[in-house]
């Protein structure tokens, strides 16, 4: 069995590593991310063959080129590798190369999930819908300044229809009004593609079951509900819902020493697209007015966390009720039970 790790670029990626029957070194520099360069250094290796690579922009891609060379092939979190604080010795390429085969044949290494081509395509358009929500916000928020710079001090919700209307009966200097008008064009052309993203999500959504299980929580529309499923992916991968949570980076930092635990910030090392729609979904529930289990768990912190605390809280809950439905398959049920009506008696 030949154990290879391979340190993958934009570019090209260094291979190396060793036989384990044998003892035999393998080590190839800067092999070019061509298929003929590809294809002409793996017909030179003997099989079979599994490796290891790094996380990073281009992983996933790349997994897909050099996957159909390798029995099995697995993508690691760096920090399972380096460590910068203990590791003092150079890092290059081929000692990362090397210590990803030495683990790996060592049976270190824990695989990281590799979406589909499918759950690919979904995160490539819930993360792009959420880039415009983005831009959208950030062109508002020029006008609303370009607005006050010139006077115009009145509270308007510049991304409604009278407050567009209104817009357009501001009167500033030449210059400055053609930045007013190219502002408002932008803004148009990123609703109009927010609008064309949100149609394309909830009919990929009609035909996912997920989707549709995900769809009867309070305060999850279309948006909410795709970005749950495609960055979730597989709930299978997770064993409880603390491990989902821990995922979206929704739990602390934790310093022990001994006895002492300290807990520190939120971590906020995972899913970032996750954490963003959980805390969202949150923050609707606190705001909305419907009577739900988030809402009234509001009311009951609201005395003792501040409103950022309490997001997260949430966040967390609405990721556990999700963990819970999905793993399930059951729709959401609110099991609060029923006050019966007051009777008047009659003297």
């Amino acid at each position: 069995m030949l154990y290879l790790g391979l340190d993958v670029h934009s570019k090209w990626f260094t291979l190396a590593g060793f036989d384990k029957a044998t003892g035999e070194l393998y080590y190839q520099k800067k092999t070019a991310n061509t298929p003929d360069a590809i294809r002409a250094l793996f017909a030179t290796l003997p099989g079979p063959r599994v490796g290891a690579m790094e996380t990073g922009t281009n992983a996933v891609a790349m997994h897909r080129v050099l996957a159909p060379y390798f029995t099995d092939l697995i993508i690691v979190s760096p920090g399972q590798t380096w460590d910068r604080r203990r590791d003092t010795s150079a890092k290059t390429d081929r000692r990362d190369a090397l210590r990803l085969a030495e683990r790996l044949a060592e049976g270190r290494l824990t695989p990281l999930f590799i979406p589909s081509e499918d759950l690919a395509v979904w995160r490539t358009l819930g993360r792009a819908r959420v880039q415009v929500t983005q831009d959208i916000t950030r062109v508002t928020n020029r006008l609303y300044a370009l607005a006050r710079h010139w006077g115009y001090l009145e509270e308007k919700r510049l991304v409604t229809k009278q407050g567009r209307a209104w817009l357009e009966t501001v009167a500033l200097p030449s210059h400055a009004h053609q930045v007013l008008t190219e502002s408002l064009s932008t803004l148009e052309t990123l609703q109009e593609r927010e609008a064309a993203y949100d149609a394309t999500m909830a009919a990929l959504l009609a035909d996912d079951p997920v989707g549709q299980l995900l769809l009867t929580i309070p305060y999850v529309g279309p948006l909410t509900a795709f970005l749950l499923r495609a960055e979730i992916g597989d709930i299978r991968r997770f064993a409880t819902a603390n491990k989902l949570i821990a995922y979206a980076g929704l739990v602390p930092r934790v310093f022990q020493s001994g006895e002492h635990v300290r807990y520190g910030a939120l971590s906020k090392r995972g899913n970032a697209y996750l954490r963003y729609v959980a805390v969202l979904h949150a923050h609707n529930c606190i705001k909305g007015k419907k009577d739900t289990p988030f809402k009234r768990r509001f009311y009951r912190l609201c005395h003792a966390h501040d409103l950022n605390e309490i997001q997260v809280m949430l966040a967390r809950d609405v990721l556990a009720v999700v963990y819970a439905m999905w793993t399930h398959g059951t729709a959401w049920r609110d099991d609060r039970p029923t006050r019966p009506a007051p009777t008047s008696s009659v003297a």
